[in-house]
This record gives structure tokens, sequence and C-alpha cells, in this order.
């Protein structure tokens, strides 16, 4: 009777504990609750056959599939077909030795889109070591996936449209230096030197109208058209004539480029430009005074299909005068106060450096629009051609 009532007394205890301990874990068991249920993160439970027991809300909203619709069903729902045999096979290996699966999956919602999801899953066991359950949490990277896509894409089309940039080339009697800085990571401005059959150089400076991919596009578009016309020896105006007419076809309505084209002669040392729109050009002074101002000679590219231009004289270069090519990324290069560097600030900016070499002029007129702005941000792509006559030894 005593052994009785002191085992009863132990069971009684026990008991307690028992519930002492329930009644200490349900507050942990709710909170455990409403994380899985409003989490950001898809969440499925199946059984040791692959069998859904559960989905949260997150799920519901990712896949497309309400919870009635993957009860009962295995995750197969979501196959894709993009997977091959070797992926399962992987998974099925890191389970069988008691490890998680970790990787990105291409899944498939309910309406056939794909979508990426970054994805766990976790084999759960209870205390003998029994497989019991499948614990699936996935996070839909799509949009950080296609970002990271479109950046390398990018990065990509910066490193080509760099590529196509022609460095500065030798030429008797000239200092040319070049200076290309785009707005974003691919830019709509271009400048190109081309020797001509002759001997002369041609050097062309364009901007078409924004700045980013599509630009660039319109860009490498209208280099190739210039290199193929000046491989057919056309006066420059006749090769602005020519590039309108094929930017007529394959720009959109309302789209332009403005194309400054010029061509440098070494004997004598002249220089003899058209200019499609573009903002103008200058010619300095060895003392560096403006000389004359290069106006354009017609109306932008890609407007009008009875667009004409004008071939000016040739402009004498003689030795230490400096003639600037430039983008509108320049002159209007604007402060956060709405104040425009302008083309009295080109022209300090050129007397000061006069004395230095051609690219360092280039480079220092892109550095002055940056400091001009305070910092702010660069909202238009920033290009100058510099030639500097040489002076005699």
């Amino acid at each position: 009777m005593e052994c009785r009532s002191q085992a009863g007394a132990r069971s009684g205890a026990s008991q307690a504990v028992t519930e002492s301990r329930c009644r200490e874990a349900q507050p942990t068991f709710t909170l455990l609750s409403r994380v899985v249920e409003q989490t950001g993160d898809s969440v499925i439970l199946t059984d040791p056959q692959g069998v859904i027991e559960y989905v949260n809300p997150a799920f519901e909203a990712t896949s497309g599939y309400g919870r009635d619709e993957a009860l009962g069903k295995t995750p197969r729902i979501l196959k894709s077909g993009l997977h091959d045999a070797e992926f399962y096979r992987q998974m099925w290996t890191r389970f069988a030795q008691g490890l998680p699966f970790k990787g990105m999956v291409i899944n498939r919602k309910k309406t056939g889109e794909l979508y990426w999801a970054q994805q766990t899953i976790t084999s759960m066991r209870d205390d003998s070591g029994q497989l019991t359950h499948f614990v699936s949490v996935s996070q839909d990277i799509t949009d950080l996936r296609k970002k990271q896509e479109q950046e390398f894409q990018l990065h990509l089309a910066h490193d080509v449209q760099q590529r196509l940039y022609a460095g500065p080339p030798e030429v008797s009697g000239f200092d040319i230096g070049a200076s290309a800085h785009p707005a974003d990571e691919t830019g709509g401005d271009y400048f190109d030197f081309i020797t001509m059959s002759d001997g002369s150089l041609l050097i062309a400076v364009a901007d078409a109208k924004g700045h980013g991919f599509s630009s660039a596009l319109v860009m490498a578009l209208t280099r190739a058209y210039v290199r193929s016309f000046a491989a057919m020896q056309l006066e420059l105006d006749e090769m602005l004539a020519q590039i309108n007419q094929m930017l007529l076809k394959d720009l959109d309505h309302g789209d332009f480029v403005t194309l400054f084209l010029a061509r440098l002669h070494s004997i004598p040392r002249t220089l003899s430009y058209a200019s499609a729109g573009h903002v103008p050009g200058m010619v300095f002074l060895e003392s560096g005074e403006v000389k004359c101002t290069l106006e354009s000679t017609g109306p932008p590219l890609g407007l009008f299909s009875a667009s004409k231009f004008s071939l000016q004289e040739a402009i004498r270069l003689d030795p230490g005068e400096i003639a600037v090519f430039l983008t509108d990324g320049v002159t209007e290069s604007t402060t956060p106060t709405g104040h425009q560097f302008g083309a009295q600030r080109v022209h300090d900016q050129v007397r000061a450096l006069r004395n230095d070499s051609a690219s360092n002029i280039a480079d220092g007129l892109y550095h002055a629009t940056r400091a001009f702005v305070q910092g702010d941000l660069q909202d238009d792509d920033i290009t100058s051609v510099i030639v500097k006559a040489k002076r005699a030894r």
C-alpha cells in the first residue's frame, strides 16, 4: 500500500512537470506558428513520401496555388522541367546523408510563369532517428536575379563600347587627345578617328538623344555608318546626308543624333568640318583667346528626309592653336541650383590648360565639369576631343 502510494505520487509529480513544461512551451509554439504564417518566405511541409501537409500564405502568394490546391499534392506541381536528373540525384544524396539541400531552384507558378527561388530543404526526424517530414523554406529571388543579369549585361555592353572608342592616333604636327565619360554603364556619346586614303584624319564626335543602353545601340549603329561612308571617300557633307537617310529608317519618331565631322590635314595644317546639329566646336589661339566658333551646318540626323548639310572652308591651325570638339554633356553640366557650365567656362578651362597636352586638356574639362556641379550625379555623357597644333622645336 505504501509502495503504491509512492508510485502514485511519483506519477502525479511527473504529470505535473509535463503539464508545467507544456504550459511554458505553449507561448513559444504560438510564436513559431505566427512566424511561419507571417514570414515572407514560402514554407512547405511534406510527409516522408513528399505529400504536402502544410503550406504558408507566402507559398500561396508566390506560387499562385491556394492551400486547398496544394494539400495532398507533391512539390512536383512546381516543377519547371529545367532541372535534369543529376540535379535531383544530388539533392537526394544529401538527404540520405542527413544533410540539408541548399540551392537555387527554378519553379513554375500556377500561371505557368517561371520564378527563381533560393531554397533550403531539411529532413526532420523524431527522437529515434526516424524520418517524419521534409520542410522546405524558399525565397523568391526572381527580381534580384533579373537585376543582377541586367547589371551583368550592362557591364558587358560597357566593355564592348569602350573597345569601340578608337585611341587618338599619331598625326604629324598635331597632339590629339580624347575623353569620354558615360553617365551610365553605357552612353550615347561617341568619338572616332579614321585615317583616310589621302593621309588626312577624319574625326567624328556624336551624341544620341538621351543616354544609357538604347542610346548606346544608336551610337554603335552611327559608328558603323560613319566608317562605311568614310571608306567610300565621300566629302563630309555628303557623309552626313547619307547617314541621315540611313538613320531615318532606323530611329523611332522623335529620336535623333547630332554628329560633328572634321577632317584634319597635316600639310598644310588645316581643318575642315561639317556639323549636323551638334554643339559648336571652338578653335583657340595660342594666347587662349577664341579664334573662331564651329557652328552647326545642318539639322540633327534622323529627323528630316530633306535635310541638307554644308561643308565649311578649311581653317588653318597655326602652332599652339587648339581645336575643341565637345558634346553638350560638357556645356550643359548643371549645378543643383540650376546653373550650367556653359561655353565661357570651357574657354576659361582651355585657356588655363593651353600649355598642357591634349589629353590633359580633355581630362581637365571633365574634372572641371564634375567639380562645378558640386558632386551632384552626372546626368549626361561627357565627351571631348582636343586637337593641338604643335609648336616648332
